[in-house]
């Protein structure tokens, strides 16, 4: 075992949260409730291949993995509509950690993983994983396209934003350089139905600014020039104005697209003094319109901070944001999860916190959001003490009753837990445990018919599992990936498994 303390193979500075997806969900990724902290944990058995037979058994794939061949580290992973998988990640290059290679394999059921191929196009020698560089993304659609995402260094200008895209029945396309220097910048990407896909990012636009890009790639097509989003300028109670108009810069950013293309991206302006969290829409037809602050730190001074938006859109354009908040009064601090739901055709709702506040300062983890075309949403977050919380609603938005998942997330590295939401609102949680002293451990936790169910561990303690992603399609197929150190002269390899749901 090598220390948990160095788990990860390679440490990112970022400053979002990037979420793979797949499949018919919102590209963010589509009783009794138990709680995932108490109770036995099951282990993955031996379901049929996903998207195969007429009966089938429900549960997860024994773990395996995607070609063993370490280093391999920071994985994603996209499926389609028929259960194909497609997964990311990194290597080191011919010089080792001076240098990183990018590989990606296509798994069909039936079948398996095939022999993997490189994506990016350097000569292996490129530092993709230093300080001020994030993790690969993978983000794909219901049919089978996906887009690759990475930063790569160029001397003297920083890391640059590297897309590629992925053609089920063609392969990987050309590799494009969107912007010239991302280093510690936020940017988000998703892929709708179809395969178009939209990127979003944050970019300098003087000195002391930055605003929001995007960028739109269409099947067969090309990518559209960058284009910056049309923020209005504000005022009264709340208002980021900066100084004299400058040193306003535009963070956090969060995309989610729909299958039909639609689309909504969030992100929080600040200038150091006060924030406001921002929204706008995008539609094939008519472009991005509705740019404006959702929600302002009104009151005195430090008295309101929100943080961290995430939002998702379902097929009726409804929308829901959820972010964290500290409140501050004369009886102290106050946090908690908050969300916000826009009802098309009637607008923004009442603010709700997602669950009651507690009393401390301390903001934890930010929240990860997945929703579906049916308007189920699902929201998970790291308590203060270092709990792992989640809750899901009905398709009207309205919230359930937050369940822990465990007591003992693990916190020491940039991959937050994962959720994913399936077509008919079963979502998925994943993340990193240490409830077993000597071992960090994968675990997820499944929401089906309005319960959570039994914790499913994957490996044999001890291990030093780590880095989990997670994808699903509207069916509730769902592809897991992280990855788990082998020995001493492998390292860390790939490990997959999926779930395939059933009687």
């Amino acid at each position: 075992m090598k220390p948990i303390a160095a788990v990860a193979a390679v440490a990112f500075a970022t400053s979002l949260v990037l979420s793979a997806c797949g499949g018919d969900d919102v590209s963010k990724t589509s009783g009794n409730a138990s709680t995932g902290s108490g109770g036995t944990t099951s282990s993955p058995g031996n379901p049929s291949n996903p998207g195969g037979g007429t009966s089938v058994k429900a549960g997860w794939s024994t773990a395996a993995a995607v070609d063993g061949k370490g280093p391999e580290f920071s994985p994603s992973v996209a499926i389609d509509a028929k259960g194909n998988a497609l997964a990311l990640w990194m290597t080191n290059g011919p010089n080792g950690s001076l240098g990183n290679e990018l590989w990606s394999s296509r798994y069909v059921p039936g079948t398996g993983w095939a022999t993997p191929v490189r994506v990016d196009t350097s000569d292996g020698t490129v530092d993709m994983s230093g300080p001020g560089a994030s993790a690969p993304l993978l983000v794909g659609g219901a049919d089978g396209h996906a887009l690759a995402l990475w930063q790569q260094f160029l001397g003297g200008t920083g890391y640059g934003l590297w897309v590629r895209p992925y053609d089920p029945a063609s392969g990987w396309g050309t590799a494009v350089e969107l912007a010239p220097d991302e280093t510690s910048f936020a940017w988000t990407a998703g892929v709708d139905g179809k395969g178009n896909a939209i990127v979003a990012w944050q970019q300098k636009t003087d000195v002391a600014d930055t605003r929001v890009f995007t960028s739109r790639f269409t099947v067969g097509g090309s990518w559209s020039s960058p284009g910056q989003i049309v923020q209005p300028a504000q005022t009264g109670p709340g208002a980021v104005t900066g100084v004299g108009g400058q040193g306003i810069h535009n963070v956090e950013l969060n995309l989610a697209m729909t299958p039909s293309g639609n689309a909504v991206l969030a992100w929080r302006q600040t200038d150091s003094t006060k924030s406001a969290l921002w929204t706008t829409t995008y539609d094939p037809s008519n472009g991005w319109a509705n740019a404006s602050p959702v929600v302002v730190e009104a009151g005195s001074p430090g008295s309101r901070a929100v943080f961290a938006p995430e939002a998702g859109m379902d097929a009726k354009g409804n929308i829901m944001l959820v972010w964290g908040e500290v409140d501050i009064d004369s009886n102290g601090a106050h946090t908690t999860t908050m969300s916000q739901r826009y009802v098309a055709g009637t607008g923004w709702q009442a603010v709700l916190p997602v669950m009651p506040f507690v009393d401390t300062a301390d903001i934890g983890y930010y929240p990860q959001l997945a929703t579906n075309d049916q308007g189920v949403a699902a929201v998970t977050w790291i308590m203060p003490d270092g709990t792992l919380r989640a809750n899901v609603t009905d398709a009207n938005g309205v919230w359930g009753a937050t369940q822990q998942m465990t007591a003992h997330v693990y916190q020491l590295n940039n991959r937050q837990p994962r959720i994913a939401v399936d077509a008919t609102g079963n979502a998925t949680v994943v993340w990193q445990d240490t409830s077993t002293a000597t071992s960090t451990d994968i675990v997820t936790n499944r929401y089906a018919n309005g319960a959570w169910g039994t914790p499913t561990l994957f490996g044999q303690q001890p291990q030093d599992a780590t880095w989990p992603a997670l994808a699903v399609n509207a069916s509730g197929v769902t592809a897991l990936i992280w990855q788990l150190y082998k020995d001493s002269t492998v390292g860390d390899i790939v490990q997959t498994s999926f779930y395939t749901p059933g009687t």
